[in-house]
């Protein structure tokens, strides 16, 4: 199923960022939508079938201005693969599902508030040592 909320990291020409990828599919038609910080928070439309979907657009960026991208991307169990070709280079965006329970479609914003409120363990050993660790 490619409908879910993801956990995704974005690497881009020059950034490496966390965001929340939410996907709703209805049919062969998927609505996207992309959270990046506070900064970037878009949807879009596009085309799917089984496991994977594309996405063909424009989005103008206060900081790039117009982008124009095709995203061609997958799904296999609780992971999401999206590569992205653009005016402004290309894009990866990699991650795993955090929600996929049938006609649940909550916002990016939701999953960003959830996530920020977590603790993850500096312990060496666990899933997430150091990962998120402050230097503290």
């Amino acid at each position: 199923m490619i409908e879910g909320t993801y956990d995704v990291a974005i690497d881009t020409p020059k950034h490496h960022k966390r965001g929340v990828l939410s996907l709703k599919s209805t049919g062969e038609h998927i609505v996207g939508c992309l959270q990046i910080g506070d900064d970037v928070d878009f949807e879009c439309e596009g085309a799917c079938a089984d496991k994977d979907f594309s996405f063909t657009g424009t989005e103008t960026f206060e900081s790039l201005g117009d982008v124009a991208f095709e995203a061609r991307g997958n799904v296999w169990g609780n992971s999401i693969d999206v590569q992205v070709e653009s005016n402004v280079g290309k894009i990866s965006i990699f991650g795993t599902c955090l929600s996929t329970k049938a006609g649940e479609f909550r916002s990016s914003h939701e999953y960003v508030m959830a996530a920020s409120a977590c603790e993850f363990s500096k312990n060496e050993g666990t899933m997430y040592s150091g990962l998120f660790a402050d230097g503290g």
